[in-house]
Order: structure tokens, then C-alpha cells, then sequence
């Protein structure tokens, strides 16, 4: 795959292509229930497993959530506890061992040089709404899912109980669905254009298709911060590759 490059919006009103899935093989972390579920029950309808027995796509989709309890205070006089860091060893180490092994599967197949007759292959990271969107009373949730991904909206999974669903939804929320994610994750694994984009997963009412890409990778409304990532990348540039 080419190096990264300042690019448009992603266009997310065009279908998938089933071609370019079929006979693929993908590896799915967090698949047993809610949006994994559909990605791997999507996936199979579209690909068979691969002859080769080589892996092309890795979703890293493991999380889950629960109340934050690092900014709580533990009262006058009291040793404050020691934090439960679930979600960070979950959501944030899990991640990076996913993209780890990951990697070392992906070049394995291919080589450290890019080669024009390569397999493709796709490592996508499911986030959340909540990577960038503020989520007051959350700061570990959000922490550890701030990263250029499928990012979803509130979608009804096992991540949280039926009831906190219901009271959000009470509250005039419009969801998301678990099929326009898995829509989402097929179109990105089968258009070879897409590269470090971040696709929401939204409520019909802000896209057609249920899922938008949002733009916020490059910073298209501030030349300050666009010089500044630049600058931040100029001693290490992307075209040195994983092996410079």
C-alpha cells in the first residue's frame, strides 16, 4: 500500500465491492456478540476462506466500557484506590498486540518491500463516537479509543445493558446499526483507495448509508495545524517505510 496522502473526503454513498472480498481470509477479535457479530455474519456472506491460508484483514473490534472510576474522589481522609484499568488493557493494549501481530503476519506474507504483484491486506481499528466526540465523566473510554478508524455511534450491543440503551434513546438519540457498521468495515476492506481514514457509523438521519467519513484527519480548516503535523513528521517521514 502506498504512503498516506492528504486526500478528499471518502465518498460513502458507493456500494462495496463484493469482488474484491471473495476468497479472502479475516481474522475478527471481540466477534462473539453486538457489531463483531456482524462484521464476521457480513464477512462470510461475502468471501469464502481463503485457499491460500493466508490472512488478509485484521478488525481489531475487541472493547468494552464500564463506569470510570480514575477522577472519582474517595472521600476526606481516605487513601484514594487503586483504579480498575480494565478498559485500558482491553480497549488500548489489546489493540496494539491486534496491530502487532498484525503486522508481523502481513509483512511475513509479503515481504518487507512493497512489490507490485503483493496480496493486498487491511488492518482496521473499531473505535467509538467516543475517540472524538466529548463523553463527559469518561476520560479512559475515550483515551483509548482515539485513533483513525471505524469509529461507531451508539449502536444496541452488549457493551452496555438494554436499559442505559433505552434511557439514551428515551432521551430523543437516534442509533446507529450494527449492519451499516459491518457495511462500513466491508467497504473499507475492499476498496484498496481507502488509507488512515476515520468512517463514523452514524444515525440514517446524518448519512444515507449510515456511516460518513467526516474529515477530521487533516486538518482542512487550519493551515497552523496542518504545518504542525508536517513539522511533526518531517525527521521520520512515512515514505522511509516500516524498515527505515
Amino acid at each position: 500500500m502506498p504512503p498516506y496522502k492528504i486526500s478528499p473526503p471518502i465518498n460513502c454513498d458507493l456500494d462495496f465491492s463484493r469482488d474484491g472480498v471473495i476468497g479472502k481470509l479475516a481474522i475478527i477479535t471481540g466477534g462473539a456478540s453486538g457489531i463483531g457479530e456482524a462484521y464476521v455474519r457480513l464477512f462470510k456472506e461475502a468471501s469464502q476462506f481463503s485457499p491460500s491460508g493466508k490472512i488478509h484483514y485484521v478488525i481489531a473490534n475487541a472493547g468494552f466500557t464500564k463506569a470510570d472510576r480514575t477522577f472519582t474522589f474517595d472521600g476526606p481522609g481516605n487513601e484514594p484506590e487503586k483504579p480498575d484499568l480494565r478498559i485500558i488493557d482491553v480497549n488500548l493494549k489489546g489493540a496494539l498486540y491486534t496491530a502487532k501481530l498484525a503486522m508481523h503476519y502481513f509483512i511475513s506474507q509479503n515481504g518487507t518491500e512493497p512489490q507490485s504483484d503483493q496480496e493486498d491486506t487491511c488492518l482496521v481499528f473499531i473505535s467509538s463516537g467516543a475517540g472524538f466526540l466529548d463523553v463527559p465523566r469518561s476520560p479512559e473510554y475515550s483515551s483509548t479509543n482515539r485513533v483513525n478508524v471505524i469509529a461507531p455511534w451508539y449502536i444496541r450491543t452488549s457493551i452496555l445493558s438494554q436499559e442505559q440503551f433505552d434511557k439514551v434513546e428515551k432521551s430523543g438519540v437516534e442509533f446507529a446499526t450494527a449492519k451499516d457498521a459491518g457495511e462500513c468495515a466491508l467497504r473499507v476492506l475492499s476498496d484498496t483507495s481507502i488509507n488512515g481514514r476515520t468512517l463514523f457509523v452514524c444515525a440514517r438521519k446524518w448519512a444515507p448509508r449510515g456511516y460518513i467519513d467526516l474529515h477530521i484527519e487533516d486538518y482542512p480548516e487550519s493551515s497552523l495545524l496542518q504545518e504542525m503535523q508536517e513539522d511533526q513528521m518531517r525527521n521520520a517521514p512515512v515514505e522511509l517505510g516500516l524498515f527505515p
